[in-house]
């Protein structure tokens, strides 16, 4: 007797008519880390500047803020990725969403540096929960064969957010910190809210398979029964941690956030006080990092679905290692160009390559739950990276030692990724 809850094997499966509702998954995603982004992590480095010239805070205080919301998201990363495996992506996008706008807002009031840091904590809460874990947890699920493309495309928006950072970073210098804070926010609710109304968990609730084809009307439909194909290809949470790639694959992402993430806080305030750049053609650096990566997430996706994620993320690691080293000792517009090129490239390649790899190598069963506790590791990068390159700016009055530092640690976790390998799948007689 067949067991009830072995899916049928779909020999001949069809198409649905019109466009896959996954890739109106992937346009919301996109969106999501567009409007995210542009609204306040992409121009963090423009209000730190602000802050510090109204309120005389160090560096490595008003950065200190962003590197303790990482530890808190840190600590946070498991819960929520079980949550989003528990009920859904839609409900996290919607809180989300509507803890970040509201502190946004409320950004705009502060008047010292506990308050800075209250907010700068929910911040980042809000968009963490409403970001790159619950979106590609989604796009983890409704996508296969094209998912390294697909996570790809989504992240493209970070690309799109870089576009408009400028504009946001030219109102906070026009109008003010405090005006640009709160009609960010609610410009963050207005939009942001009806796109999360887009994501569904899963396609199985649909009627569909990952990448579109249809299920018999006799077959199953829940997600337990189909998992990559076939309902034995997962990992546990406990399985996937004794796994020697785990520790890798997020050992290695945490290195390569070291660099992200400190450029993100730094960058700016470097071009201003070591380079005298204005606030806004620092920003438009940032823009080109940006803009250059969308290139690099197409390119990475269509190469991830076909060669090794592990080995492309590898070189990329070496890419951001190089790019940190002219960051820190270019001294010549051209070659602030070529770093800028060479980050946005790298970090387009490699970044939705993280996801899909652990979807890849775990299946899609756990995938939110195992990365969240993937990203309490990850975390520690943006934890220490922009705090520890303020505090070297407090210490010596440049950046340049902090960025080669930290330059060379990522290009050392390259090998990592050179070093992961997909596990097989456990055993699982009898499911």
């Amino acid at each position: 007797m067949t067991d009830p809850e072995v899916p049928a094997k779909l020999s001949r499966p069809q198409k649905p008519r019109g466009l896959f509702f996954g890739w109106w998954i992937v346009f919301a995603s996109l969106l999501s880390h567009a409007i995210r982004e542009s609204a306040f992590f992409f121009i963090f480095g423009v209000y730190l500047l602000q802050w510090q010239q109204n309120f005389g805070w160090s560096k490595f205080a008003i950065s200190g803020s962003f590197s303790l919301s990482q530890l808190v998201n840190m600590g946070l990363s498991p819960i929520q990725g079980w949550l989003i495996d528990r009920f859904g992506a839609r409900l996290l996008m919607n809180f989300g969403t509507l803890l970040f706008g509201f502190s946004l807002m409320g950004l705009s009031t502060i008047q010292n540096l506990q308050s800075l840091f209250f907010f700068v904590i929910l911040i980042s809460i809000g968009a963490n929960i409403a970001g790159f874990l619950t979106t590609n947890a989604v796009l983890a699920n409704w996508f296969l064969r094209k998912r390294a493309f697909a996570m790809g495309l989504a992240s493209s928006g970070m690309g799109v957010g870089g576009a408009i950072a400028p504009a946001v970073a030219w109102a906070v210098v026009t109008f003010g910190w405090r005006e640009t804070s709160f009609w960010s926010g609610v410009a963050l609710l207005v939009i942001g809210l009806p796109i999360a109304q887009l994501f569904r968990h899963r396609p199985e609730d649909f009627g569909f398979q990952p990448d579109g084809s249809t299920i018999p009307l006799n077959g199953p439909t829940s997600v337990e029964n189909i998992n990559n194909e076939n309902s034995s290809e997962y990992f546990t949470v406990s399985e996937a941690l004794r796994d020697r790639s785990f520790w890798f694959i997020s050992i290695g992402h945490c290195m390569a956030l070291l660099v992200v993430v400190t450029l993100l806080v730094h960058l700016v305030p470097h071009l201003v006080k070591d380079l005298n750049w204005s606030e806004t053609s620092a920003q438009s650096v940032f823009t080109l990092i940006t803009a250059t990566s969308v290139i690099g997430q197409i390119i990475g996706g269509v190469l991830g679905d076909r060669y090794s994620k592990s080995k492309i993320a590898g070189f990329c690691m070496l890419g951001h290692f190089g790019a940190m080293t002219l960051f820190a000792f270019a001294q010549t517009g051209i070659l602030i160009v070529m770093a800028a090129v060479l980050q946005g490239m790298s970090w387009g390649m490699r970044g939705p390559l993280m996801m899909a790899i652990r979807a890849d190598y775990y299946g899609r069963k756990y995938f939110a739950t195992i990365t969240g506790f993937s990203t309490v590791i990850v975390m520690i990068g943006p934890l220490i990276g922009p705090a520890f390159a303020g505090g070297m700016y407090d210490f010596l009055g440049e950046y340049t030692r902090a960025f080669g530092i930290l330059g060379v640690i990522t290009g050392l976790g390259s090998a990592f990724f050179f070093g992961a390998r997909k596990p097989a799948f456990p055993s699982r007689l009898g499911v």
